[in-house]
């Protein structure tokens, strides 16, 4: 399990920093979107899970289908990051 939440972390922040540093992101809300989102991507993206890269494209993919609190988390992220 601690290798899933591993992989979801760093596909969830990847895919939340497509044109800024994951880094950059504040760890608090780097945190609200992990939790916001961990069922979203073992839900959406279980055959991806393993592969970080094929995770994220998949998040990205899906992010349609993503429940609205994961998704309003994700947005505020990405707005966030466009600041930077």
């Amino acid at each position: 399990m601690r290798d899933l939440n591993h992989i979801l972390t760093g596909a969830l922040a990847f895919a939340l920093a497509a044109t800024a540093c994951a880094r950059d992101l504040d760890p608090d809300l780097r945190q609200q979107v992990i939790a916001s989102c961990n069922g979203d991507a073992m839900r959406l993206c279980p055959q991806s899970l393993g592969n970080e890269s094929e995770a994220v494209s998949c998040m990205r993919k899906k992010r349609r289908d993503l429940t609205p609190v994961c998704r309003a988390a994700y947005d505020q992220a990405v707005r966030v990051l466009a600041q930077k």
